[in-house]
């Protein structure tokens, strides 16, 4: 069933979403599981969506080192979208840098609830879901 509808995955690194996948199936986190491998394509695929009046996934786990629309670029496009089609969302940002400056650069976004330090974990994915039930 999965406790989201659906949630989307935006990463360059084949093996991160294939792990991801399976860690978010073996929580039963969503039902559909979107994924792009770069920003370009995520904003394509998701303005594709709101064309078709699909509704957006309610969780995206987005990368910010991927080549041709790193993930930065991706937000600031992102935000701009019509407000009524992503006010549900919450973007989680999932690195493999721990950097105090880019966690402070990612509050500036709206819509990213936290910063994700890869690989997403089980604990990790538990604690979105406890905290989407408090909303």
């Amino acid at each position: 069933m999965g406790v989201f509808t659906s949630c989307c995955i935006i990463d360059d690194d084949d093996f991160f979403i294939l792990s991801s996948k399976n860690i978010l199936k073996q929580v039963d986190f969503s039902t559909n599981i979107l994924y792009y491998t770069n920003g370009q394509k995520a904003l394509d695929g998701l303005v594709g969506l709101i064309v078709e009046n699909i509704k957006l996934p309610t969780i995206i786990f987005l990368d910010l080192n991927m080549p041709k629309r790193d993930g930065w670029s991706f937000l600031e496009e992102f935000e701009e979208f019509p407000e009524d089609k992503i006010k549900h969302i919450q973007i989680y940002i999932t690195s493999s840098f721990i950097s105090p400056s880019l966690i402070e650069k990612s509050k500036k976004y709206k819509l990213v609830k936290d910063y994700i330090v890869k690989p997403l974990t089980e604990n990790a994915l538990q604690k979105i879901i406890s905290s989407h039930k408090v909303i």
